[in-house]
Order: C-alpha cells, then structure tokens, then sequence
C-alpha cells in the first residue's frame, strides 16, 4: 500500500531509535507499497487481543475506518507487545515505528502528567463520563492535546477508561470504611493510586500482575487495589475474599494516538472518516468496559467473592478521604510548571456536563 514515508525512511528511524526492533519488524513483512490513494498504517499496542481494549478499542476502530473509507485505509496490527512494552509506543509512534500506538498516561507520568488526570481518585466510577470528558480535553484545541499530545508530535484518536478500582482483601479482611484501611499492606499498580493507598493509612507494595494470586494466597500482601474486570483473569475468588464495591479509587486511562506526521499527510477526507471512527470507537469502548466489568463481578461472586457495596454515605467518606490527593496532584504539577489547576478544573466541569451536570 502507499505510504507518506518509504522503507528507507523508516528503517533509518529504527536504527537511530529502536534498533533492537529492526528483527521483529523484518518478521512482520510488512508492505507498505500500493497504489495511489490507499494506505496501510501500523498499529501496535501491548494488550491480548481477548482485552477489551483490542477486542473493543483497536479491532472496532480499524473495521470501521475501513467500513468509512471504502477500504481505501487498512491496517497491519501487533499487538501484546510484538513490538514494544506499553511505556514505549509513544516514542514508537513519533518515531515512525508504528503510525498508531497505545499511549496510556499512567505509564508516562514523566511524558503526559497532566494526562493522568482521570485517574485521580473520586473521579468516576463508570467508563464512558470520562471518556468522554477526556475526549474533549485531547482533541484538536482542547487543553491536554495543546499541553501534551502536539508537542509530542501525537494526535488522540480514540480514548478509553478503566474505571472501578476496587479492594480487594483476602483472609476475610473486610473493608467498607477509610479507616478500614488503616495498616494494610496492599498491591498498587502505582502513580496516584500509590498516592491514594498511602493517604488511606495503608501501604502501596509494588508486584507484577501475575504474582498478586500467590502473595495473597501467602499473606504477603493482605490485599490488591485493581478494577473489578482485572481481577477476573488473574482468579482472585480464589484467594481473595472480599471486595469493595463503589469506592472511589481511580481509574486506568489508555488512548490511541497517531504521530502527527502521518496524520498531516492523509487527505482530508480520510481524516475526516478516521476521526469519526476514533469517535465512535470511544463510544463503544466505554460501554464495552463497563459491560466487562459487570460479567466480571458475577464471575467472581459466582466464584465465592463477597462484594460490599458501599453506601451513599460511605461513598461521601471516601471521597473526603482521598481528596487530599487530588490537591496534592495539582500542586505537584503545578511545581513542574504545568497548568495542574486549571487542567483539574477543565476535567471536573467536562466530567460534571457528561455526567448530567450531576457532580
């Protein structure tokens, strides 16, 4: 297929950049070469193609680009890290490696800090508000796109949200209350959910996703803090047994973003349908998410877990609890010189007209 760069072009971006990459992507037999007017664009990402993100987020998107453009764009996909580790297709993307690839803030908290902020804790229980709100944020003129996402040289297509950080507890550990939560040792995936699990009295503790089940089952840890649909493929029912339901936690963004260079050389028309597909493929994403998280609830209750839900008055502890994060957040940003305030105050009054003008 045609392509807005040549072979030669690329392969000496991967050899001053990604050089350990020149084997795989060989392997891959990519051809970009085709007629005129038609493109093939690489995507890489990091997750399983069982994960919602690939399932729900890449394989929507590229169906329907397809679907809006007549073909005339296709796309060669690697996922689970064929490619890269999360943390690296950002530099992958600008670099020409891939032309989309996933960039999920939480992991770049150097690069996109002001990005995390729907992670915040006491943001959203619910996928699509955010989403949405984030949507706004990182397009063209908004906030975190003028910030981030342009000088990077990255343009947001699609957006999802990992909401419903709950805990999870083992050896019939029940937490319903802040102060429950008082000298626990608990798994953190960490950034401002290490922020938060500190600020509730317990103590964060770095381990690999695979090795949760064992350090709970040995009391290494007395529990996790992860969403509902996570815990699922690691069988935690089996050795957790209980789990919040409602606490305000935080949540895991992942966006999709294409290197400005790309974007720039597709004609207008092709824009115009990738960025509706980016659109839609948000939509779809979020209920997809929220949707997983529900099947996964009833596996795990299915599989012995105890869920508490939390009340409306619990929840406004919670809340209360972990606010002081938030307004540490902003105040380290804004000692970075990053517009920390102002990026809170865009995404709590976008998130508040997502939601129905209800927070």
């Amino acid at each position: 297929m045609n392509h807005p760069r040549n072979r030669a072009r690329l392969a000496s971006r991967v050899l001053a950049m990604v050089a350990a990459l020149l084997v795989p992507l060989a392997a891959c037999g990519v051809d970009r070469e085709g007629p005129p007017g038609e493109f093939t664009l690489i995507i890489g990402d990091s997750y399983p193609t069982t994960h919602p993100a690939s399932r729900d987020g890449v394989e929507f998107f590229m169906k329907r680009v397809g679907e809006l453009t007549d073909g005339r764009v296709s796309f060669k996909y690697f996922p689970s890290d064929q490619v890269g580790k999360a943390e690296d297709y950002i530099s992958l993307t600008r670099a020409g490696v891939t032309d989309i690839g996933v960039v999920s803030p939480p992991y770049l908290s150097a690069k996109l800090p002001l990005s995390n902020v729907a992670d915040l804790p006491g943001m959203s229980t619910e996928a699509c508000p955010p989403a949405r709100a984030l949507t706004e944020l990182m397009s063209e003129n908004g906030l975190l796109h003028e910030q981030e996402y342009a000088p990077r040289g990255i343009r947001m297509l699609f957006v999802g949200v990992q909401p419903k950080y709950e805990i999870f507890t083992g050896d019939g550990k029940l937490v319903t209350e802040p102060a429950d939560m008082r000298g626990l040792l608990l798994r953190s995936s960490g950034g401002v959910l290490d922020q938060a699990v500190h600020r509730l009295g317990s103590a964060p503790v770095s381990i690999p996703g695979p090795e949760m089940y064992e350090a709970i089952s040995r009391g290494t840890v007395d529990g996790t803090v992860l969403p509902t649909m996570s815990a699922t493929p690691y069988r935690l029912d089996e050795v957790a047994t209980n789990s919040t339901e409602g606490a305000p936690l935080g949540s895991f963004t992942l966006t999709y973003a294409i290197s400005e260079e790309i974007w720039r050389q597709l004609p207008a028309d092709l824009r115009d349908a990738v960025s509706r597909a980016g659109r839609e493929t948000t939509e779809h994403l979020c209920r997809a998410i929220d949707a997983e998280n529900a099947s996964s609830r009833e596996q795990l209750a299915e599989g012995g877990l105890t869920f508490t839900t939390l009340s409306q008055e619990q929840v406004a502890d919670w809340r209360r609890a972990v606010a002081p994060v938030r307004e540490q957040w902003v105040a380290d940003m804004e000692s970075m010189g990053r517009p920390g305030r102002a990026t809170l105050e865009a995404m709590t009054a976008a998130l508040r007209e997502q939601s129905g003008g209800s927070r």
